[in-house]
């Protein structure tokens, strides 16, 4: 457990960015031109409770504790491994295809292969740069199904997709070993766990033989009892020991760099206060020093806040986590709504870079 952790704070894009890195007032965020930080909040857990303090980048070279966050603050500043031909540069979109009959928002919409191809059609028109195909459940209080089920659920549809768009990336989500060998023999591009390869011991194995990008959603416990009280000492940084224990794992068991993915898992074991400090501090999980994902689309914490106005599609809400999350530097978000969060990413960062 690491007693400090670094976030970078103050983030600013376009030509004012790449002007203040120029002028060294200000760092480059993930190795970007364009994307900087001008200061840095500094978090501490100490055995009488935890700290804050911020520093702006000028002050770093004077700070006692240089040397201490200097292998984060590299991280921090480091170029992301590119993902097939997406570098990052600007933001990439994963639209979310479940085959299921039982999912929380599009259970049983899209689990004939007729529809599930013209919805994916749809979204790749609308600028969906991934498709990621589901055929389990994991709402909050679902049951596992069997991996001959989850299969059959997936199988035609990622084989269709793949015939009618040749070149479309092709995520698959699943934390079950089987399942993810028989995507990728037919033709799964990335693999999406939202267990972080916890839920089967095998799973890790497929992703080091396979060499393909593994996705790793931080969830606390399992669907059928994840939100069942669930609880952290600090929500951020525990779930950051998680990814630090977690990728450290993975490396010395083979897993490379370039596949690793994070996600701090929106909604997988946590309260709306969860779910609120750590989309409101997720820029501390680029000091990890890889690509971020970030899924509120349609999430019960949404609903939570709007109370009694509550609507399923919960569109607005979804937008506003992304566009503050992308204030932040995450450059992958899993949405349902393709167009509009589209719409929304492309306005907001013309004002960000005036």
């Amino acid at each position: 457990m690491k007693s400090i952790y670094i976030r970078p704070t103050n983030i600013i894009f376009g030509q004012k960015a790449n002007y203040f890195i120029q002028e060294k007032s200000a760092k480059s965020l993930c190795g970007l031109e364009n994307v900087g930080f001008l200061s840095l909040e500094i978090l501490r857990r100490e055995s009488d409770g935890n700290t804050v303090e911020e520093y702006s980048v000028l002050e770093i070279e004077k700070l006692d504790f240089k040397n201490e966050i200097e292998e984060d603050l590299k991280n921090i500043t480091s170029k992301r491994k590119n993902i097939f031909n997406l570098d990052f540069t600007n933001p990439i979109l994963m639209g979310v295809l479940n085959v299921t009959p039982d999912s929380f928002s599009d259970g049983g919409k899209y689990n004939t292969t007729y529809r599930a191809l013209d919805h994916v059609g749809s979204m790749i028109n609308y600028g969906a740069h991934i498709i990621d195909v589901g055929g389990e459940s994991t709402r909050p209080g679902a049951k596992s199904v069997s991996e001959l089920d989850e299969i059959k659920r997936v199988s035609e549809t990622i084989q269709l997709i793949k015939n009618k768009f040749p070149n479309q990336i092709i995520s698959l989500d699943t934390r079950k070993s089987t399942v993810m060998k028989h995507g990728i023999d037919i033709g799964v591009d990335i693999l999406n766990d939202v267990s972080a390869l916890d839920f089967d011991p095998q799973s890790y194995l497929v992703v080091k033989d396979s060499g393909k990008p593994i996705i790793l959603n931080h969830s606390q416990g399992i669907p059928e009892n994840m939100q069942n009280n669930p609880t952290y000492e600090n929500v951020l940084l525990d779930i950051f020991d998680y990814f630090e224990n977690k990728i450290k794992f993975l490396k010395n068991n083979g897993i490379k760099d370039e596949q690793i993915i994070i996600d701090p898992g929106i909604g997988f074991g946590k309260t709306l206060e969860h779910n609120l400090e750590i989309i409101s501090k997720i820029s501390l999980f680029h000091s990890l020093g890889y690509p971020i994902m970030v899924g509120p689309s349609r999430k019960s914490f949404i609903g939570k806040i709007m109370a009694e106005k509550d609507n399923p599609q919960r569109l607005g809400g979804t937008i506003a986590s992304i566009l503050y999350s992308y204030l932040q530097g995450i450059q992958l978000f899993r949405v349902h709504d393709i167009q509009e969060t589209n719409e929304a990413l492309k306005v907001y960062s013309q004002f960000l870079k005036q």
